[in-house]
């Protein structure tokens, strides 16, 4: 059986408590509820334009939000080998920007799979996934199932 500790039997029940239909609404009860105030986003550039939306629905929400997208840092690929060789995603950089906001929570935005793990990995804070990118399918993950 697993031992989960005070905290995760914490976010666990904050969790029941904020259910809602409304993936979007469910996750403003979910930081209101845990007294958070200052939303990390971390976001894929090819989503910019529903990060914004995104990003604006929080602040209407009451929130202060750090958003970085995952080519702001300016890394080239090449730093990580040869053939990624231009502008690249940076999830670390993503992960140290919010983590020196000092974000209360952190969301995933559409961060390519990979990405979103090293994201993940690196937030101090804790990560939840808002929109799982999909390009080829407008982001209908469900979609691919039928």
């Amino acid at each position: 059986m697993r031992h989960y500790s005070a905290q995760d039997k914490h976010d666990m029940e904050v969790a029941f408590d904020a259910r809602n239909p409304s993936r979007l609404q469910e996750l403003i009860d979910f930081c209101k509820i845990s007294g958070f105030k200052k939303i990390g986003v971390a976001n894929c550039k090819g989503v910019q334009e529903y990060a914004d939306k995104f990003i604006k629905k929080l602040e209407e929400a009451g929130f202060e939000v750090c958003a970085i997208n995952c080519k702001q840092s300016g890394l080239d690929g090449a730093e990580i080998c040869e053939k990624m060789a231009g502008p690249s995603c940076d999830p670390i950089s993503q992960a140290e920007y919010l983590n020196e906001c000092n974000t209360d929570f952190n969301i995933n935005f559409g961060l390519c799979l990979g990405h979103g793990l090293l994201f993940q990995k690196y937030s101090k804070a804790l990560v939840t996934t808002f929109l799982v990118k999909s390009m080829g399918n407008n982001h209908d993950i469900l979609g691919l199932l039928e």
